[in-house]
């Protein structure tokens, strides 16, 4: 079996949009995860993905799409392999681009860009160590 995911966790939402809402089909959640303590704010299409205060999802993060694990180029693929999108219902593609690490700390902050929304990842080193800048990752979503 293949590795899937570099990180997998249920998210409980504890809040939406606390800095007032600034774009009409976009929503900032807060949401802290249940495994490993993880800190997320994310910027959400809530045109097509609703989401509310108190909702609960599963939230995946991996480098391709495929399920037999090769790696994609980040285009959509047509060629019917199976794809970890069919099991989501909400999928996005993008790049972190910044790190933030305090001496002594055992956490760290992760920035991601997924053409323009936004996510910031806070929680221990250890399990978002794998998140290296540049790195090109999907951000899987769906509901629970």
């Amino acid at each position: 079996l293949v590795m899937a995911f570099i990180l997998e966790d249920l998210f409980d939402i504890n809040d939406i949009d606390q800095d007032g809402k600034k774009f009409d089909n976009v929503s900032r959640i807060e949401a802290k995860s249940q495994t490993c303590a993880l800190q997320l704010t994310l910027d959400v299409n809530t045109e097509i993905y609703p989401l509310r205060v108190n909702d609960r999802f599963s939230l995946a993060i991996a480098t391709t799409l495929r399920k037999d694990g090769v790696p994609d180029e980040g285009c959509f693929d047509q060629s019917g392999f199976e794809s970890y999108a069919d099991d989501f219902e909400y999928v996005m593609y993008g790049k972190v681009f910044k790190h933030h690490v305090k001496p002594g700390d055992p956490e760290m902050s992760v920035f991601v860009s997924f053409g323009g929304l936004l996510m910031h990842l806070r929680g221990d080193e250890a399990d978002l160590n794998k998140l290296d800048i540049d790195t090109r990752i999907y951000l899987l979503m769906k509901k629970s």
